[in-house]
């Protein structure tokens, strides 16, 4: 066995003793599954929602979008558990599911939405629930095999879990001669933004005729989740079995599975439209009209971005699809052969050009005009759309050499098999060609694509490193913000934060020219009432031009949820929202600090007595520290460079009844000056392995004087 092997064994072991027995007395909830996942549009829909920690108290509920509305089902009290180790306060009844209850507007768009509950013990995660056209269809206690296959009517969302190994679940229906049916899964996708979900479904589909023969199979085609059309020559009954495919089962492993002859597209060219102008669309999927066409005209306050629509195709409802909507003039390929630097087609500078690679080894090849030193960005939105191409780009000299090459892209820390170029310079004047091609030299009418192709400026983006700030009454506690600085982009970022709600105020940090990290600490004042708000947090900075003037950036931060992976390590996954919740007194109630304004002198220290107030009966592990880590990775760091924590000259690991601890601050010799840099001195309380409850003391402002 391995070193590596073993190392990974002792994480997993690690990890499940302490999910097992959390440090905390009381965790937020952390949402693992809905059942049914799927409500219907126009319909109220009651659902049971399951998640690891407490539930009990749950009231509100926040949705993401328009056209949904939730809220908690009342649900009988059941009587407190045993009085905690103190023997004055009883434990709040624990409850692992409630019930829910979604509305949806018959004008929603079809889809995944966000969602997320309040409960006393805090905000919850992220949780996902798909909103169908279709009449939702639960799956019976017992379809394990083909004899006992449920009967239902079409079409139908068919709700359901792999929830054993081994499980396989089936459907017998209808189907008339000539029909085509499409069925398509949701399932791994309603699984990216769970906390704590170790082995992840690969759901397999498979459609069989009343002997029992396999006529058709599905697996991966939407990520891990698969979607099949098929068109039944006969009529007559039919079965769908629904596994993983490995034969695995977990209890919390739901699908949906939308089966109907609706109108099913999977892309559209072209993908990029301009708000405001109408646009033709040629339509690709199943269940079309004979005229696959569609004209549509976003509205002209549309954002630029990828956006999910719904229109009727052939007066029918359809499914949602992705459009790329861009406020510059789009460029469409022409017809005929595009497919080498002879038959390029010349493209204006700064359009946005959308295509198709339409067949197996097409290469489309585009021409444009640039000045010497001009610096441009290129940027491919194809599978971020689900479009089926692994785009690769390149750009070539008019004497045929290749100046760049770029294949996959990150973004909010997820890998993306789309291409984007940024910040090429044009090496002289004159023209350039621009070639995009699968990967693999695959093609067909699903492998559209748009390159916005923009004068690239300097820019920078934000991620916020969590979705939620939890608080009680007379509390405090950080997040961090991260910045990826772009294209020359190099200075200060000035950070806020908008929609507080009564009794919520925020201490704004920076994040200085030499770091990557800030933070803000938000407060709680001793009324504060409970409840969750969205917040919107935001960054500004200004970049000096070569003229002498300033060009003003700002950018909105993109929340992340955090998520345990397998091993013990710590990703994310980027959502729409971060809540700030207030709920009830938790595990410490406050985090005191000696002083909040520390000056070290580089080659110097500085030290900050901490003490930590527990709740009556806690007893748990209390870390302190400045930055935020998992596994000696940092996380979130908004110290100054050159300052960090002097670890072996401070007490930061607090056991048993203990309250007082210190930390001590190093400057380097080196390190640079800096006036009031905002840190957080906090104080961790372990909820797994991975993740914690983070408190704080008042901000501290860190000084680095000049030397003399």
């Amino acid at each position: 066995m391995t070193i590596r092997k073993l190392f990974v064994g002792f994480c997993l072991a690690i990890s499940v003793c302490c999910a097992a027995s959390a440090q905390t007395d009381n965790s937020y909830p952390m949402l693992m599954s809905l059942k049914p996942v799927a409500v219907q549009i126009g319909q109220t829909t009651e659902v049971e929602l399951s998640a690891r920690y407490n539930l009990d108290g749950a009231s509100k509920v926040l949705v993401v979008g328009e056209g949904l509305t939730a809220e908690v089902v009342p649900q009988e009290d059941k009587k407190p558990d045993e009085k905690t180790p103190d023997g004055k306060k009883s434990k709040r009844p624990s409850k692992a599911k409630i019930k829910l209850k979604f509305t949806v507007a018959a004008e929603a768009t079809p889809g995944v939405r966000d969602f997320r509950v309040w409960t006393p013990q805090g905000v919850s995660t992220v949780g996902q629930v798909v909103l169908t056209r279709d009449p939702i269809v639960a799956e019976a206690a017992d379809n394990d095999t083909a004899a006992k296959a449920q009967a239902i009517t079409l079409p139908a969302a068919v709700c359901g879990v792999i929830e054993k190994p081994e499980d396989l679940d089936f459907y017998k229906f209808t189907a008339q001669a000539g029909q085509t049916l499409t069925f398509h899964v949701w399932s791994q996708r309603l699984e990216n933004r769970l906390h704590d979900m170790q082995i992840r479904v690969d759901p397999l589909i498979t459609i069989r005729n009343s002997a029992g023969s396999t006529l058709a199979t599905s697996d991966n085609v939407y990520a891990g989740d698969p979607l099949l059309a098929y068109k039944f020559e006969q009529a007559g009954e039919y079965q769908l079995e629904v596994r993983d495919v490995r034969y695995q089962g977990n209890i919390e492993w739901v699908y949906c599975v939308e089966i109907d002859d609706h109108p099913f597209v999977t892309q559209a060219h072209p993908l990029a439209v301009v708000p405001g102008v109408e646009t033709k669309l040629t339509l690709v999927g199943h269940n079309l009209p004979a005229d696959p066409t569609l004209a549509v005209t976003l509205p002209a306050d549309t954002k630029p971005g990828l956006r999910w629509v719904s229109f009727p195709v052939g007066g029918k409802p359809a499914n949602s699809f992705a459009l790329f909507v861009t406020p510059a003039p789009v460029a469409l390929e022409a017809a005929g052969e595009n497919n080498s630097l002879a038959k390029a087609q010349a493209v204006p500078e700064l359009s946005t050009i959308a295509g198709v690679i339409e067949a197996p080894a097409d290469i489309d090849v585009y021409s444009f005009q640039a000045k010497a030193g001009e610096l441009l960005s290129f940027d491919v939105q194809a599978r971020r759309g689900w479009s089926q191409i692994d785009p690769i780009l390149r750009i070539f000299h008019d004497n045929g050499s290749v100046l760049a090459e770029i294949d996959d892209l990150n973004f909010n820390r997820i890998n993306s098999l789309d291409a984007w170029l940024e910040n090429w310079a044009a090496p002289a004047d004159g023209k350039y060609y621009l070639e995009i091609r699968d990967l693999h030299l695959r093609g067909g009418p699903g492998f559209t694509y748009a390159i916005q192709m923009s004068r690239s400026q300097p820019y920078f983006e934000l991620v916020l490193d969590t979705d939620k700030t939890l608080l009680a009454p007379g509390t405090s506690s950080p997040f961090y913000v991260r910045v990826l600085r772009k294209c020359g982009f190099a200075g200060d970022v000035a950070l806020a934060v908008d929609g507080l709600p009564p009794g919520i105020t925020a201490t704004n940090g920076r994040i200085l020219a030499n770091g990557i990290d800030g933070c803000i600490i938000l407060t709680a004042d001793a009324n504060a009432p409970p409840g969750a708000t969205n917040l919107r947090v935001t960054g500004t900075a200004m970049h000096p031009q070569k003229d002498g003037s300033s060009l003003a950036i700002t950018a909105t931060a993109v929340p992340l949820q955090e998520v345990y992976s397998p091993g013990g390590g710590r990703a994310h996954f980027p959502v729409e929202i971060h809540t700030v919740s207030v709920a009830d007194p938790m595990d410490i109630r406050a985090v005191k600090l000696s002083t909040t304004e520390i000056s070290v002198k580089p080659g110097e220290t500085q030290k900050i007595e901490v003490e930590v107030e527990r709740a009556p009966g806690f007893i748990g592990n209390v870390t302190l520290d400045v930055l935020f880590q998992h596994l000696e990775q940092p996380y979130g760091n908004s110290l100054p460079k050159g300052v960090a924590m002097d670890v072996g000259n401070s007490k930061t690991l607090l056991t048993g009844a203990e309250t007082k601890g210190y930390i001590t601050l190093k400057a380097a010799p080196d390190a640079a000056p800096v006036e009031k840099q905002l840190i957080p001195v906090m104080a961790h309380v372990s909820v797994n392995f991975v993740m914690k409850m983070t408190y704080c003391g008042a901000p501290v402002w860190v000084t680095v004087p000049k030397k003399p």
